[in-house]
């Protein structure tokens, strides 16, 4: 181990840290000759002649004038510190980070803006800590939460995502099939499948535009359409025909491409990013605003069964929340 002076580069307990295991892999052992050794190793400019404690050296050298124009030069290195979410080597950047911040004894509140400032305000990770500043408290707070950003990007719906949706009140899955209605539009039709039939209960949320591929959708702001991957047709909610068992609009696949917008279950979700598992209700910004619904209520098509799915204008309610989640083995 290279033997170091204290010099005014180094932060004074990371060299206090290295002194100590020096004298102990060499055998010096008794806290007053370490005491000494280091006081031995300190420029005679900083003046440690009457310290007796690790803990009084250390005030010495934190008070010396040299000290603040350390914790400049490492604020200047947190400044052209750079972080690209895409690199798999954030956490050795997060690591380099914390130390920095630690030796230039950074208070809380402008570690957060520091690590804000060198996040892009169209990240994931950016949102994440900005949802969460009030419950970082520490400087650990703030490294387990960056961390904890990479994770939850996982869970995110974005454009091209594979997903499920789950009817919460019946436990059935959104489906479409080659079946089509004898009524109404007589187009594919629309059910909510007790079992996940694959690719039939399999949806692809897709940007019409093709300009937001792999972004995340956001509630609330988002225009999507949903590809069902067994049809290779767009749901729809049509304003000019009935649903066969209630009257209600029809849903239906084709061909066409309609929009729709995604919108939270609770209003403590607006305009933040979409998660897997998480209750939604699903909007026509086609015709009217029509929410997308099912029920107990069956129609029969030859000798099958089918539980239906409407579009309705009517209060948001029960009926109307789907459970959206990632399909992981797409």
């Amino acid at each position: 181990m290279e033997l170091i002076k204290y010099d005014e580069t180094i932060h004074p307990e990371v060299w206090l840290n290295t002194i100590k295991l020096y004298c102990y892999k060499n055998q010096i052992t008794k806290k007053e000759d370490i005491i000494e050794f280091c006081k031995s190793m300190i420029h005679p400019s900083i003046n440690v002649s009457k310290a007796n404690t690790f803990e009084e050296i250390l005030n010495t050298l934190k008070n010396d004038i040299f000290f603040i124009s350390f914790k400049h030069s490492v604020k200047k290195k947190l400044q052209k510190l750079k972080f690209d979410p895409k690199n798999k080597n954030y956490i050795q950047l997060i690591n380099i980070f914390r130390e920095y911040c630690y030796e230039a004894e950074i208070n809380v509140e402008e570690q957060k803006k520091l690590l804000l400032e060198k996040l892009s305000e169209d990240s994931f990770q950016y949102y994440f800590i900005n949802d969460n500043l009030e419950k970082i408290k520490s400087l650990n707070d703030l490294i387990i939460y960056f961390n904890q950003s990479f994770l939850e990007q996982q869970k995110l719906i974005r454009f091209g995502s594979c997903i499920t949706l789950k009817h919460v009140a019946t436990g059935k899955y959104l489906t479409s099939c080659n079946v089509h209605y004898k009524t109404g539009s007589k187009r594919s039709i629309v059910f909510a499948s007790q079992t996940l039939s694959n690719p039939n209960s399999l949806w692809i949320v897709l940007d019409y535009d093709q300009k937001n591929e792999s972004n995340p959708i956001i509630y609330g702001k988002s225009i999507v359409y949903f590809l069902n991957k067994g049809v290779n047709e767009n749901i729809v909610i049509s304003r000019n025909y009935k649903s066969p068992s209630t009257g209600n609009w029809e849903v239906s696949c084709t061909r066409e491409i309609y929009e729709h917008l995604i919108e939270s279950d609770s209003t403590n979700n607006n305009d933040t990013y979409i998660k897997s598992k998480e209750t939604i209700n699903i909007r026509d910004m086609e015709y009217n605003n029509f929410i997308l619904r099912s029920h107990e209520f069956p129609f029969t098509i030859g000798n099958e069964t089918y539980q239906e799915v409407v579009g309705h204008e009517g209060r948001v309610d029960g009926n109307d929340k789907w459970c959206i989640e990632l399909f992981e083995n797409e």
